[in-house]
């Protein structure tokens, strides 16, 4: 009696790789760290692009002085707070377009392609904004908007590229990393704003330096990216086999990536949990990342260079517990994954709405400015829960969890600033004080149900999983 045995793809492509020569160099079998911080930079980029309108719309006192001559008999755009919050909601606009076609695009081309084109859209949106300034409210739109399309594939970045990258032991650590651009730009972009807001260069410097920064950054990215690591000239056998023990066979066609009902992803409990958790965490976090400035500038009345300081220091500190936090959650092997999950998604969230609810309560500057350290610090490490959660629950889908992540945070961006423009039009304390109100307690509410319905084990999966 004889067998015929066939030989996986797996195996097949690890025994053409032992046979073949050996590249040159191999970065010491540390290829997909070295792929970690240029995913890091590119996307710490693009939300920096995205966010530098936060700041400097406190800096553009001159253009409204300028343009004032001219109409004289009418409020400039930069001193209405409606105006305002409608540049933050053409961001969201633009993201929530770039979020539709996403997967089947990343599905079809790859998410180095993919990156690459929304990255240098994001550039030239930040390139033109000075130009847009001059023009008006409109054109200032329209180059947020192309900002907006820009960073609406973060989210699926950053799942895509820890699928694809990391060993499985690794995953928290590579989210970890990943999603800390969303500290880092901050921490590099508010006090840069700062000084340049103030030095003789002036604020529209600061879009021309990060747009063309984004460029040369993407460029690099697209010439060294490798959607699939063994078919990257830098990645060893043994480093390949480590990327890939145990994990699902993915196929990079699109019909392989979509075979998935979408009924069974938006009837998915663990889908709707992590949608309705990221749906409160995102409403704060856009309230701290869009709105933290002009708080800490218009209600505490700091000025332009100490706003641009006390808004950095705090994600300062958020991006190291976020560093420290996902080799953490990789090493607590000992607990349950459900206890991990919900230590670092539920946790945090009902933290961060405990420090709204002091700055709500508060009219001390320094206390209100520690509650406001204490939630950006909190803020990030929930997406580190979340994200590992939808990993586990996503599979060789999780490109399309993310995709839902990342539409239902671009739908509270849009949703968020026609609210605070109607509650806080004058940017008093009182106002803010009840806004802040009303985010603690929707934060608590979205976060509720976590707990109870967050399961890993034992349950339904999304797609039937498939292992080496």
């Amino acid at each position: 009696m004889s067998f015929n045995y066939k030989q996986t793809d797996f195996e097949v492509d690890l025994e053409n790789q032992e046979k073949g020569p050996e590249t040159s160099w191999m970065c010491w079998g540390k290829t997909r760290f070295l792929i970690l911080f240029i995913g890091l930079v590119c996307i710490t980029c693009t939300n920096a692009n995205m966010i530098l309108m936060n700041f400097t719309v406190i800096c553009m006192d001159d253009v409204i002085s300028e343009q004032k001559t001219t109409f004289t008999n009418r409020t400039h755009w930069l001193e209405k707070s409606s105006d305002i919050s409608l540049t933050f909601s053409a961001a969201a606009v633009g993201a929530i377009f770039g979020t539709i076609p996403a997967v089947t695009l990343i599905a079809r081309y790859g998410i180095r392609r993919v990156l690459t084109v929304y990255g240098l859209l994001s550039a030239a949106g930040t390139i033109l904004t000075p130009l847009a300034v001059e023009y008006g409210l409109i054109p200032v739109l329209i180059a947020r908007f192309f900002q907006g399309v820009g960073a609406s594939v973060l989210y699926s970045s950053i799942g895509t590229i820890s699928e694809s990258w990391s060993p499985i032991t690794e995953i928290g650590t590579f989210v970890a990393f990943l999603s800390s651009a969303f500290q880092i730009s901050n921490i590099v972009t508010m006090p840069t704003a700062g000084f340049l807001c103030e030095s003789s260069l002036g604020w529209r410097s600061i879009y021309y330096i990060f747009g063309g920064i984004t460029v040369v950054l993407y460029i690099v990215f697209y010439w060294y990216y490798n959607d699939a690591p063994d078919q990257h000239k830098h990645v060893g056998k043994k480093e390949l086999r480590r990327i890939r023990d145990g994990k699902i066979i993915t196929s990079s066609t699109i019909k392989t990536q979509l075979q998935v009902k979408y009924s069974q992803i938006f009837t998915n409990w663990e889908v709707f949990e992590i949608t309705l958790a990221i749906i409160g965490g995102s409403a704060s976090v856009i309230c701290l990342n869009n709105y933290g400035p002009i708080y800490l500038n218009k209600v505490l009345g700091l000025n332009i260079r100490e706003t641009g300081y006390s808004n950095a220091i705090p994600y300062f500190f958020a991006a190291i517990v976020k560093f420290a936090a996902g080799p953490i959650t990789d090493k607590l092997a000992h607990i349950t994954e459900r206890i991990r999950l919900i230590m670092f998604a539920f946790v945090p969230q009902v933290a961060m709405a405990i420090g709204y609810l002091v700055m709500s309560f508060t009219s001390h500057v320094i206390i209100a400015q520690v509650a406001y350290t204490f939630s950006v610090v909190l803020a990030g490490l929930n997406v580190i829960g979340m994200v590992k959660c939808a990993q586990i629950v996503a599979e060789k889908h999780l490109a399309l969890i993310m995709a839902v992540i990342s539409m239902s945070s671009w739908v509270s961006a849009f949703i968020l600033p026609i609210v605070i423009g109607v509650i806080c039009p004058t940017n008093s304390h009182a106002e803010w004080s009840r806004f802040y109100l009303f985010v603690a307690i929707f934060v608590i509410l979205t976060n509720i149900p976590f707990p109870f319905l967050a399961r890993v084990s034992g349950r339904k999966r999304v797609a039937p999983e498939t292992k080496f």
